[in-house]
């Protein structure tokens, strides 16, 4: 079983996706398994994920020529000063981006043919809806190799890339299946993505960041510290953390807020912090890179906060909670199958007071705190531990290599040999798509 992992291009520093690709490849490498990842276009050499891969021993290859990368990297910024400058623009500049990406990926489909044609892996599993995803899933179609698509989001979210699955759509009847990353998530695929074969559920996974060793919780006497760790821009609404934080701060006031990451919204951020008095108490820690940093951030909390306004199923959650810390988060996208009533607190988007009270109910609760980070831990094992996740993705593939892709073929057995507790919605839905 050769599996070939594909994505057009890491966008790092701070990439869900990229992450995902990359614990997949270098856990299932772990394992034994035969992985590699190939890119539309070629990463830089010092790229930190792709430094990760080729230390797990991970092959990594790519399709276009670095200028190719060049010249999209000179249009994503000529577009991003576009939408600043000119707001109103959106619409045009999105639709005229989506040409040039598109245009530039479709010079590549022959040179995926021939990959696919030398390499000849037994599957591929394609990542992010965006042309190099269709270029690639046509291109395995034709060369009779199956293909499973991964939905790492929500479907025609968040607002303004609805252009982008309206033309991704298209090539979603080519793939043998779409997988979801969680029973929610899978539900709203089926209700956006109706062109698709056959659903399935694939969760995220994350190392395990204790190394084995069980959860330590900070000293009660200590500041109450809540971490931020994702991308500094609108739809992980920092700024409504920050409005959050600073109402909670006058109620506790031994609390502080650690920010990882950095972003659009980065300076504007710091200067709400600082006009709200709250800029003293708050820590920006920058971007970390290694597993080592990660495990050592999530360390120095004792809860995580994640106020996103659009989301999948946040890596940096399921971290947190793989090192016992409870988990403050807004109730969108995948978040509530991950986050329970026993594991954290999930409020309403875009609503910093009941964001505040949260923080204020986990900083004057140490018990709480540890009975929630126990769980959590817990759930982490259970849903999201590559002990987990493994098999359920072997199990996804031979199906997949077995049947060739078709629900009626000798692969059809479907999760059932694995115990996952989200194994069995594949079943549910091979049923649905017989009916």
């Amino acid at each position: 079983m050769n599996i070939l992992l594909f994505k057009g291009q890491f966008l790092g520093p701070i990439s869900g996706a990229d992450e995902t690709l990359v614990t997949y490849a270098t856990q299932l490498r772990l394992a034994g398994h035969d992985i590699s990842v190939l890119l539309m276009y070629p990463q830089t050499s010092d790229d930190h994920y792709y430094v990760r891969l080729r230390q797990a021993g991970v092959p990594v290859a790519s399709i276009a020529p670095a200028s190719a990368r060049t010249t999209l990297q000179a249009g994503r910024k000529v577009a991003r000063s576009l939408l600043r400058a000119f707001p109103f623009s959106q619409p045009m500049v999105r639709r005229n981006a989506q040409n040039v990406a598109t245009n530039v990926a479709n010079r590549y489909y022959d040179a995926c043919f021939a990959y696919l044609q030398k390499h000849n892996p037994s599957l591929v599993h394609v990542m992010t809806p965006d042309p190099s995803a269709e270029v690639m899933i046509r291109a395995s179609h034709a060369a009779g190799i199956p293909v499973i698509y991964q939905e790492l989001g929500t479907p025609y979210h968040p607002p303004h890339f609805e252009a982008f699955y309206e033309q991704f759509t298209s090539v979603l009847p080519l793939c043998s299946e779409v997988a979801a990353l969680s029973p929610l998530l899978e539900e709203q695929c089926r209700v956006k993505l109706p062109q698709s074969k056959s659903l399935s559920i694939l969760p995220v996974m994350t190392e395990n960041l204790l190394n084995g060793g069980p959860p330590v919780y900070r000293k009660a006497t200590q500041e109450i510290v809540f971490g931020f760790a994702a991308r500094i821009e609108e739809l992980k609404a920092p700024m409504i953390l920050i409005e959050a934080f600073a109402r909670a701060s006058a109620k506790c006031l031994n609390i502080r807020l650690k920010l990882a990451g950095t972003g659009s919204q980065k300076s504007q951020v710091i200067a709400l912090a600082d006009k709200l008095g709250v800029a003293h108490h708050c820590d920006f820690t920058g971007v970390y890179t290694h597993p080592a940093d990660k495990a050592a951030f999530m360390h120095s909390l004792d809860t995580f906060v994640l106020p996103s306004l659009s989301e999948g199923t946040p890596n940096g959650i399921i971290e947190a909670m793989s090192q016992g810390l409870s988990v403050i988060a807004t109730a969108v996208g995948g978040i509530p199958d991950v986050v329970t009533a026993e594991t954290g607190i999930l409020v309403t988007p875009n609503d910093s007071v009941e964001l505040s009270e949260a923080i204020v109910k986990l900083a004057g609760d140490q018990e709480l705190r540890a009975r929630m980070g126990r769980a959590a831990r817990l759930r982490y094992k259970e849903l999201f531990s590559p002990e987990a996740v493994l098999p359920i993705m072997r199990s996804t593939y031979q199906r997949l290599i077995a049947g060739n892709g078709n629900p009626n073929g000798n692969g059809s057995s479907g999760n059932n040999g694995c115990a996952h507790p989200w194994a069995h919605h594949r079943d549910n839905n091979l049923i649905e798509v017989e009916l």
